[in-house]
């Protein structure tokens, strides 16, 4: 990832880009450029400290931005100038005149320049994402009841008698965005706690069905991360990503 020089001076919000940065401002693919290295500056920062959310998340979505756009250059050749952006939508307007447009040429420059850096940074963090969740043990507690869409999430870190628990209760819902339907995952924190060593996934569970009657048969997954990590910005993501895609079909 390329870097800045030391005495580099970036406007604060240009650390973390909108949408509408491509056109705002001075249409300038070289300064523009410049803007997003100060912004992959602290991506990198975060990824180097093992969080990687919402920087990879981020990373993402600047890349699939620039990659929508790079789509509607190659394929709207023929269809007249670009004279603007619908950022909701992510596609090119389109003037019906067969005038040159210096928004068109700035933008191919402009992601000829930044789609490199944003390859190097969504690489370096999926990377650190394979890498951290390779060492994350994922299993389901006993056996489970019929209906998954609630139940528990225990996550547990350390190793022998450091061992630390967050209890979470889960239920699954779908909600609708722009027609399409998506699944929701939503996580209430029912308990935090350090762990007794000889204390066991199971043991866990019977405790939280004692305590909370309601759930007197609950789904129950268990998370375990022997490395400490970053809860918040690490470990539960990727808990919520595994605990989803194992209740997805269900």
């Amino acid at each position: 990832m390329s870097k800045l020089n030391s005495d580099s001076q970036v406007p604060a919000k240009a650390l973390k880009p909108h949408r509408s940065w491509l056109t705002e401002g001075v249409l300038d693919a070289e300064y523009k450029e410049y803007v997003l290295l100060a912004w992959l500056q602290k991506v990198k920062q975060d990824l180097n400290s093992t969080k990687l959310y919402p920087a990879l998340a981020d990373v993402i979505e600047k890349h699939r931005e620039l990659n929508a756009i790079k789509k509607g250059l190659d394929q709207g050749k023929e269809s007249g100038p670009v004279i603007g952006l619908d950022f909701a939508r992510m596609q090119l307007l389109r003037s019906s005149s067969n005038t040159s447009s210096s928004l068109e040429e700035y933008l191919k420059e402009l992601i000829q320049r930044a789609m490199p850096h944003l390859d190097s940074a969504m690489q370096e963090g999926k990377s650190l994402y394979d890498q951290i969740d390779a060492n994350i043990e994922f299993c389901p507690i006993g056996v489970q009841p019929l209906h998954v869409s609630e139940g528990y999430l225990l996550v547990t870190q350390g190793m022998h008698t450091q061992r630390k628990l967050l209890a979470y209760r889960y239920n699954k819902s779908k909600i609708t965005r722009g027609g399409d339907a998506f699944l929701e995952l939503n996580l209430e924190c029912i308990e935090t706690r350090n762990l007794s060593r000889l204390e066991t996934a199971d043991d866990i569970k019977w405790s939280l069905i004692r305590r909370y009657r309601q759930l007197p048969q609950p789904a129950t997954y268990h998370v375990h991360a022997e490395h400490m990590v970053p809860l918040k910005a690490t470990l539960l993501p990727i808990a919520r990503r595994k605990l989803l895609q194992e209740i997805a079909q269900c």
